[in-house]
């Protein structure tokens, strides 16, 4: 039962992502007042935590190229954030790195 928990958490999240990419274009996507309550949280705060979820956020090729670097790791981050409010997450931290304008985040809960 607790798999299907989790397998609609992830739809859920990619769900999210498709609807934020299409409606923004992922320029100017703004934060949430929900994810305004999900911080970012280094390795070592993380180790105290409880993974929920995983949410990938990506940038169009179109839209990526108009975008300056830091612009790109501030619109991914955004997104993160907002999309870990889904999975019941107060943090989030990278996954791995930044590829061609798509980064995984890992979603905790944190004490």
């Amino acid at each position: 039962m607790r798999l299907m928990t989790t397998d609609a958490h992830i739809l859920r999240g990619i769900a999210a992502t498709a609807l934020v990419i299409a409606l923004t274009g992922c320029v100017g996507v703004k934060l949430t007042p929900e994810g305004a309550q999900v911080r970012q949280a280094t390795d070592e705060e993380a180790r105290a935590c409880t993974i929920v979820g995983k949410v990938t956020s990506s940038i169009p090729s179109k839209t990526l190229n108009k975008l300056a670097p830091n612009k790109v790791h501030e619109q991914l981050i955004v997104m993160a954030r907002n999309e870990a409010v889904g999975f019941g997450g107060n943090a989030i931290a990278p996954a791995g790195p930044l590829e061609s304008g798509v980064q995984e985040f890992n979603v905790f809960r944190c004490p």
